[in-house]
């Protein structure tokens, strides 16, 4: 019974080597059919029953008769219908403005929040929900925003944590490196960026914006002064060289000690900004200046003799001291060139102001010297010091020897 059915449908034989009879590949047979073509050839020719072929004839047949059978809808009932929806769509509107009216008369207008709920809501008129599109469109909420609040709903509560990446460190951990950085600075008032500049040392990578932040929600930096606004500068340019020994800034400051007043005279080279010379005294004569220049010409020049220093630049301001007659036949022996200041503009001298600053914040201000003597001292291992350790940002946060060693290689290569 099984193997006749096959036979019936054309699935049997070499018709199955053909594969299934799609309704289209049907149509076209039947389609023959009815142009005249012989039932018998066609199902010699397609290797498919002749009581097949005559089966899909009369269902296409019939099909269509059913079709025929539809009357065309009236476009009278049609344009009625589709008024029915509009006055229906326009009610359930009107319902839901008249409510609006009447929370925003309560001073309690609809919220986001409450969009899915009102949108469960069944008209009394049309007997239907109100849906969640109509809701936002007619109250004026962005739909959007109710999925996300839907979105979030569902989500589960995560841990709340700073954005971006996972760093190395937390903030606390980090907060305590901070720490120890600045118990083991020799220094007093360590910036953020110097802070910084250590921790890179150490192999703690971080950004300076990071430690700044750490910093002062912790209460860790030092305290600083507000300048107050310039005017136009005279001295428009740059002090600072490229390349060491090129030229060295001197000036000269004072503190008090318990033999009185004494005078300190410093010298610094304005590429490295290392201190080359330091000298006090409690008479700040011109033989007393020019001690730190004396200082720096044995240091790195090796010898006291004529023209020793010749292309050397020495900036200074307009003291009594460095004007003198002496001061200026010793420079020209030397062959040193004077370059002074603009009067009134210490900028022009900036650099040697610069290191005196750190001077008084590392030393003068914190530590009190009973005699010249004991003060002399002080500042020659505080200036050692300051050569060893001090980090200067424009040379990349570098001491002054390293910075003068990678910059002597670079120049001689």
């Amino acid at each position: 019974m099984t193997e006749r059915r096959r036979r019936l449908s054309g699935e049997g034989g070499r018709a199955g080597e053909r594969g299934r009879w799609s309704s289209r590949r049907k149509m076209e047979v039947v389609l023959r059919v009815l142009r005249g073509e012989d039932l018998d050839s066609l199902s010699r020719e397609l290797h498919v029953t002749a009581a097949a072929i005559a089966q899909w004839r009369d269902q296409f047949l019939a099909g269509g008769q059913a079709g025929l059978r539809r009357r065309e809808t009236d476009e009278r009932e049609l344009e009625i219908s589709r008024m029915r929806s509009k006055i229906g769509e326009i009610t359930m509107e009107n319902e839901l403005l008249r409510e609006r009216a009447r929370r925003a008369e309560a001073a309690h207008p609809f919220a986001v929040a409450e969009a899915e709920a009102v949108a469960a809501w069944v008209s009394p008129s049309a007997g239907k929900q109100y849906g969640l599109a109509r809701v936002c469109r007619v109250l004026e909420l962005a739909r959007s925003t109710v999925y996300a609040q839907r979105q979030r709903a569902l989500m589960p509560a995560r841990e709340a944590r700073k954005r971006g990446p996972r760093t190395a460190y937390e903030d606390g951990e980090l907060t305590e490196l901070i720490r120890g950085v600045l118990e083991s600075s020799p220094w007093l008032g360590e910036g953020y960026r110097k802070v910084w500049a250590q921790l890179r040392a150490r192999g703690i990578r971080t950004s300076r914006a990071r430690v700044l932040r750490l910093m002062r929600q912790a209460n860790l930096l030092a305290p600083t002064r507000g300048g107050n606004a310039h005017g136009p500068k005279a001295h428009d340019g740059t002090i600072t060289t490229d390349l060491p020994d090129r030229m060295w800034g001197t000036d000269g400051t004072a503190t008090l000690t318990g033999e009185g007043q004494a005078t300190i005279f410093i010298a610094v080279d304005h590429c490295t900004q290392e201190c080359i010379g330091i000298h006090s005294a409690l008479q700040g004569t011109r033989f007393e200046a020019l001690e730190p220049i004396r200082q720096g010409i044995r240091e790195h020049y090796g010898s006291y003799t004529s023209q020793v220093a010749s292309g050397l630049v020495l900036r200074h301001d307009n003291g009594s001291q460095y004007t003198s007659g002496y001061f200026q036949q010793e420079l020209r022996f030397l062959g040193i060139e004077s370059s002074p200041a603009y009067v009134r503009e210490p900028e022009g001298n900036g650099v040697a102001e610069r290191f005196i600053r750190t001077l008084k914040e590392q030393l003068l201000w914190v530590q009190h010297f009973e005699t010249v003597e004991e003060l002399e001292h002080g500042l020659h291992a505080s200036t050692q010091r300051y050569n060893q350790q001090w980090l200067v940002s424009k040379n990349d946060y570098r001491t002054p020897p390293q910075a003068h060693a990678l910059l002597s290689l670079g120049s001689a290569a």
